[in-house]
Order: structure tokens, then C-alpha cells, then sequence
């Protein structure tokens, strides 16, 4: 008789290799022609298997979105209680440092994401997600004098940032880590000592 425990990660073990099938499978095609024969077969489980996890291909998609960018909203949201352009070199430093891991660590899902068209209007998500986030953590920043509106700070981040790791993602992530996330500092150091925001209320 299997135990909770050996249950627990054979289900764990089966939604990653579902997940992992469908970012393949992605690679080489669009969403709307992958099967969810397809997916099973890839990750080595039985189509019967499959429904025992997930209802459909796109619930399975919709979890490995959630989990890969309320992963990246933990990261932005962690920035200290300013404008990110005034917080400490050093601990500012280190966030971005985090977003760059995070993405070299879910390089297939981004590539997916930032590089292709396999699903409509992920890179949406992306944008909608790194938007709602920074605000949550500028909110507790203050008002700026009025130079540049707030909105619009917020843009000219996330356009910047995705530009960054699509340049990175196309490179084969040739830049380290380290290399990255520097140059996203010395960006962004600059850009907080060149404007002052000011929220659209």
C-alpha cells in the first residue's frame, strides 16, 4: 500500500513532467495544435493519468503561468518602500539580481513568452503582472515632484526590463548573471537620478 508521502511527490513528479511537456511542445508549435495526447506522451504518463491532474491543456497551462510569475511578483514586490531608483545600490542590486536568476531559471517558459507566438497574449500577461506589482511596491513610495507621470515611470521600467531579457534570451543567455544584472543596475541608477515622478491620481 503506497503511503501519503509516496502519493504526495509521484504527483508532484507528474505535474513537472507535464509541465515540461507542454514548454517543449511549445517550442515547436502553437497552443491551439498541441493535443493533450501529445503532452502525456511526452512526459511519459497515460492520457487517463492526465485528467487525474488536470481538466483540460489549458488549465495545465494556466498553473505554470501562475506559478512562474506570482514567482517574479515576489521578487519586484520585495523592493523597498521607495521609488526603486532611490533604494540602497546594494540591496537594489540584489533584487535585480533575483529577477535575472528567476529568469535564467525559467528560460524555456520566457522564451516561450518573450520570443514566439506559441500562446496569444502571454507576453500580456507578463506585462500586466510586472505593472500590478511595481505598483504595489511604489505605492509605498510617496509622491515625486512632477516631471514624468507615474504611469508612465511604470512603463518605461517593465519595457526596459523585457527589452533587456529578450536581448538576453535571444543571445542564449550568453551574458552571465552577474553581467546582466549589473548593467540593469548602472540603467537604472541612471535613469532614478534623471526623472522624478508624479502619480496620475
Amino acid at each position: 500500500m503506497k503511503s501519503g508521502h509516496d502519493t504526495d511527490t509521484r504527483v508532484v513528479r507528474s505535474r513537472k513532467a507535464l509541465k515540461a511537456a507542454l514548454l517543449q511542445l511549445l517550442a515547436e508549435k502553437t497552443f491551439s495544435l498541441i493535443k493533450t495526447n501529445e503532452i502525456a506522451k511526452l512526459a511519459q504518463i497515460n492520457r487517463v493519468t492526465f485528467y487525474d491532474h488536470y481538466a483540460s491543456k489549458e488549465e495545465l497551462l494556466e498553473e505554470i503561468i501562475d506559478d512562474v510569475l506570482t514567482e517574479y511578483a515576489g521578487i519586484i514586490e520585495s523592493v523597498p518602500g521607495r521609488l526603486a531608483a532611490h533604494a540602497e545600490p546594494d540591496y537594489l542590486y540584489k533584487t535585480i539580481r533575483s529577477s535575472v536568476r528567476h529568469v535564467k531559471k525559467h528560460a524555456d517558459f520566457y522564451r516561450i513568452m518573450l520570443l514566439t507566438n506559441g500562446v496569444p497574449d502571454l507576453s500580456n500577461k507578463l506585462h500586466e503582472q510586472m505593472r500590478a506589482s511595481l505598483r504595489k511596491s511604489f505605492e509605498r513610495a510617496g509622491s515625486g515632484h512632477a516631471e514624468v507621470e507615474f504611469e508612465l515611470f511604470i512603463d518605461w521600467i517593465i519595457g526596459g526590463a523585457i527589452g533587456i531579457y529578450k536581448h538576453w534570451l535571444q543571445n542564449g543567455l550568453r551574458q552571465t548573471e552577474e553581467e546582466i544584472a549589473r548593467q540593469m543596475l548602472i540603467i537604472t541608477t541612471a535613469s532614478g537620478q534623471v526623472f522624478n515622478t508624479k502619480r496620475l491620481l
